[in-house]
This record gives C-alpha cells, sequence and structure tokens, in this order.
C-alpha cells in the first residue's frame, strides 16, 4: 500500500518536462495542504529563494506552516537532481539552518521542527531555545581539504514516498498538530 493517497503520490511521480522540468514543489504544496488543511487554523505558505553558489545559481521552495501567525514547521525544497553536489548539499543545510534560526523567536511551541528535501529524499532538523539546531553542521577541516563533505549525503537518509519516510514525516506533523491544539486550550 503506497504511504500517501494516490492523488499525492501522482503530483510526486508525474512529471512533464514540455510543462514543468521539476513537479515536486507542486506535490509538496498539496501534500502540506492535505496535512495542514485550510479549513483549519494552519496556513502553508511557499516561497521562492535561490542558492548563489559559486559556479550556479540554485532555486528551491520553501514552505513555512503558520499556525494561526506564528510558524510552527518549515521544508525547504531542492530539486533531486542538486543532491550529489557538495557544494549545494553545504549551501542548502546553512540555508534551512538561518530560516530555523529567524523562525525559531516566533515559534510559539518548544521545539521548531523542519525538513530539508532534495525531491523527496529527506533530512529532518530539530531546534529549541538555548540548545543547538540538529542535526549540527560538522566542522570545517582544519587543513581546508576541499574534499571534506560537511553535509554529507547520508543526512538525507529516507525517502518521502516510501514507508519509512512518509512514516517520520507523519510523526513529525502529528506532533506539531497536537502541540498547536494545547495551545487554544
Amino acid at each position: 500500500m503506497a504511504p500517501w493517497s494516490t492523488e499525492i503520490m501522482d503530483c510526486f511521480q508525474s512529471v512533464k518536462p514540455d510543462l514543468e522540468p521539476d513537479f515536486t514543489p507542486a506535490g509538496y504544496n498539496k501534500l502540506l495542504n492535505s496535512l495542514f488543511p485550510i479549513n483549519t487554523p494552519y496556513t502553508v505558505f511557499p516561497r521562492t529563494h535561490w542558492l548563489d553558489i559559486s559556479s550556479a545559481h540554485i532555486s528551491g521552495t520553501i514552505f513555512i506552516i503558520y499556525f494561526k501567525n506564528s510558524p510552527v514547521f518549515l521544508l525547504d525544497l531542492y530539486a533531486y537532481r542538486t543532491l550529489p553536489r557538495v557544494s549545494t548539499r553545504e549551501s542548502a543545510y546553512t540555508q534551512i539552518r538561518t530560516q530555523i534560526r529567524d523562525m525559531l523567536p516566533y515559534c510559539p511551541l518548544e521545539t521548531l521542527h523542519a525538513v530539508c528535501a532534495f525531491g523527496t529524499r529527506l533530512c529532518f532538523y530539530t531546534a529549541s531555545a538555548g540548545v543547538a539546531i540538529s542535526p549540527a553542521l560538522a566542522p570545517p577541516s582544519a587543513d581546508v581539504d576541499l574534499t571534506h563533505d560537511r553535509a554529507p549525503v547520508d543526512l538525507w537518509d529516507c525517502d518521502l514516498l516510501d514507508d519509512d519516510g512518509a512514516i517520520r514525516l507523519k510523526e513529525v506533523i502529528n506532533k506539531i498538530r497536537n502541540q498547536c491544539e494545547n495551545l487554544d486550550s
């Protein structure tokens, strides 16, 4: 059995290159709006941003989930084809950590959860006031070895379209929704 509804799975698996080269942002938009429905106090707010890496400009989409007017979840998305590039992973890793630091003071929950995604490959983050963002970025190599990978590809350790990835994401979303419900009580 598929981990998501047919409509959501189709969004991630049905790409029409002549129309859209990457339909993944639309798939995430549909998925997040199903997990945080529009007839609830949640708002899914997508916006495009750019990573400016020395040899390329890589676009991404960040989805900020608001409960009422406060951020409670972030998902930063990049095209799957850019995952093998060390510089892109390191830049994306820095980007999500910056977003987390910027949003954390406004999050009404004890912990702000975030995901960095390359296509459907996911890396999960958490942050709390006074606690380092997890997972931590590997320290730079002392000898400035350009082969040192500070954001290794194995951090993106599950796939949204597999049971493990779907379960992990659903657990995070359920935790957020439960905590938000407790804010209203």
